[in-house]
């Protein structure tokens, strides 16, 4: 092994170590060689770019590549830049390391050299590549630096070795050395990594001994070492150093499912209670033509109101009494006794005259309505009772899809899409939750009865709502219509429908305010359709990106099949609108067969996958994905 392989291999051994978990620099080797003579480097740091029309933008991610040519370490290596930046070191793509480079200089201490140049941290206006950047950097100095990041600090990363580097034979003294290179901008031919710098002596030849070596690593040291790229490290990883995903996202979960859901139901709760006049069956009767009903039911309204006000008043007094409110001779007692209130009276009066007023009107009704016929009357009776209890499980089942919906599309950062989800998870859910309102009443009807246990209620209620609850499941899998998260989604809605239903009459019991009691077990309900339907739809996910890095950190976004579009226009599946170097459309996921094949979409910033360029990528489990400032890890089964 020469001089110069040696150096590549300590390069590439410190490099991987200081870079390992680096929060700010990830840093790909390019080829195949155990040694590399390429690097890919990204830094997420911030720095400045030059607008046509003169303004200066922040950007905060930058490509870099790195040549370790064939005069290395004797001669710097050769730096690009391919991401654009405003800086009297960089022109063109190239960048001036002139100040900070020296033979004795690690690869280490290029990498975050270059960055502390990109935040303004280092930079020379005496000798620069850009005599404008030069220019406008003197006079803006109170400006800098517009990073401040200490890129000497990484998390998790190996504490930096130092590295003493020999490159004279040993017939030479110190002062052999190579003479102190030109500056950058006198020496443009550095950017070619086959040509040696003008008036550049040639290489002195170094042969070393065969049995010594100058650095503390080996080649049977470097053998079988992956170097594994910081964008994938940044994930979970296990002691064996491999990637590893968590298959299920709760804080997908929650920000998908569940807070959406609880928002729907509050809001179906509210607006169904404030709509119970218009949708009860007062109202119904009378759209049925059944006046005298709609009197009828008028009547028996206003009676219970009356009634449930007074015996308010005598539960308050078995409380403070002791009593057994339900003893044969407790509430006659209240009745004719001294404690009870006027009001209470009157009240008592009012029910009393209501609901002879009730029975005039049934009466008149079944006379008049059904012509005398107690059957029909009795049929009409349910079915008004069927499509009341339908509608109000209509308008609950409408919110929670609808907010659902909206919650999806919102999540995928698109408003387009959060409409169009929102109309498909309202209609699908209104309708499924008509129906199921209407048949769990029918059955509820047809079994129930006064001697029927709290059990066999709640399970019957549970059932009829877990009709709804498919509904609800199924119009949220309606919204990215693939076979398996339609039925996980459609599972998770009736899993979470079916145990809210059956908590219902539970939580009456325990609660003895009607409207507090359904508002305690319709939240219940809206709260487990969103686990449901939202740890579910994860377990059906097949492939999906999880954002490391930029504005979404932390999200996570299923890739569908057929083709997944990304972009910051609305338009797309995924929508990155707060990363404005992501392109409109930016790149595609298409699954081919089998496989998921991302292709740019021939965007000026590119697409990086694993610190490559590219325009065409077939997918695997833990590539790493740069779009602008943002960077995503590919995950699949």
């Amino acid at each position: 092994m020469t001089a110069r392989q040696r150096r590549l291999a300590s390069d590439f051994e410190q490099v991987r170590k200081d870079f390992a978990n680096h929060k700010n620099i990830i840093v790909t080797p390019i080829g195949d060689d155990e040694i590399p003579e390429k690097y890919h480097i990204t830094y997420f740091v911030n720095g400045i770019y030059l607008l046509p029309d003169g303004r200066i933008e922040t950007l905060g991610r930058h490509e870099v590549d790195i040549t370790l040519h064939a005069e290395y370490p004797r001669y710097k290596p050769i730096c690009t830049i391919s991401t654009p930046i405003w800086h009297p070191n960089f022109r063109d793509g190239q960048i001036c390391i002139g100040d900070i480079w020296g033979a004795g200089e690690s690869l280490t201490d290029i990498i975050i050299n270059i960055g502390d140049m990109i935040q303004y941290k280092s930079w020379n206006s005496s000798s620069p590549l850009s005599a404008d950047a030069a220019k406008w950097a003197i006079e803006n100095k109170h400006l800098f630096p517009v990073g401040n990041i200490n890129l000497y600090v990484a998390d998790y990363a190996s504490a930096k070795d130092s590295v003493t580097i020999d490159l004279l034979d040993e017939d030479q003294s110190s002062d052999a050395a190579a003479p102190e290179e030109a500056t950058c901008a006198a020496d443009p031919s550095f950017a070619n990594a086959n040509v040696t710098p003008p008036e550049a002596p040639a290489p002195a030849a170094y042969n070393p001994p065969p049995t010594e070596n100058d650095f503390d690593i080996t080649p049977e040291e470097l053998a079988g070492i992956e170097f594994v790229p910081t964008a994938q490290r940044m994930q979970t990883i296990d002691k064996n150093g491999l990637v590893k995903s968590n298959k299920v996202n709760f804080k997908t979960v929650l920000v998908k499912g569940i807070l959406w859901a609880i928002i729907g139901a509050i809001l179906g709760f509210g607006i169904t209670e404030l709509t119970d006049g218009i949708t009860g069956n007062k109202n119904i009767a009378a759209v049925l033509g059944y006046s005298h009903l709609s009197d009828y039911y008028s009547h028996s309204e206003k009676s219970d109101k009356a009634f449930n006000k007074a015996y308010s008043e005598y539960e308050r007094y078995c409380a403070q009494n002791g009593l057994d409110k339900n003893g044969n001779d407790t509430f006659e007692k209240w009745y004719t006794g001294t404690d009870i209130s006027d009001g209470a009276k009157d009240c008592l009066k009012q029910y009393l005259t209501f609901k002879d007023n009730a029975e005039d009107a049934l009466y008149d009704a079944y006379q008049y309505d059904f012509g005398s016929d107690e059957d029909d009357l009795i049929a009409a009776q349910k079915r008004i009772s069927r499509i009341g209890i339908a509608l109000w499980s209509a308008g609950l089942a409408l919110f929670i899809g609808l907010f659902l919906g909206l919650g999806e599309g919102i999540f995928y950062g698109s408003k387009e899409n959060a409409v169009k989800y929102a109309a498909i998870g309202a209609g699908v859910s209104l309708v499924i939750g008509f129906i199921s309102g209407y048949l769990a009443q029918l059955m509820y009807a047809a079994v129930i009865d006064t001697d029927s246990s709290l059990f066999i209620k709640s399970l019957l209620r549970g059932v009829g709502w877990a009709i709804m609850g498919i509904g609800i499941g199924l119009a949220v899998g309606l919204i990215k219509p693939e076979k398996k998260r339609i039925l996980f989604c459609t599972l998770g809605g009736f899993a979470g429908a079916f145990i809210g239903g059956f908590l219902f009459n539970y939580v009456c019991e325990i609660i003895p305010e009607d409207m507090v009691a359904r508002g305690v077990a319709i939240l219940i309900m809206g709260l487990l359709i969103g686990v449901g339907v939202g740890l579910l739809e994860q377990f059906a996910k097949a492939a999906w990106l999880k954002v490391i890095r930029g504005e979404f950190e932390g999200k996570e976004y299923l890739v569908f099949a057929g083709t997944t579009s990304i972009g910051n226009n609305g338009k797309n599946t995924i929508v990155l609108f707060k990363d404005k170097l992501v392109g409109p459309h930016h790149c595609d996921i298409k699954l081919e067969g089998s496989k998921y094949v991302l292709t740019d979409c021939g965007t000026p910033m590119g697409t990086i996958v694993n610190g490559i360029r590219v325009t065409r990528h077939v997918l695997k489990q833990g590539d790493a994905i740069a779009l602008g400032n943002s960077v995503l890890v590919f995950n699949t089964k």
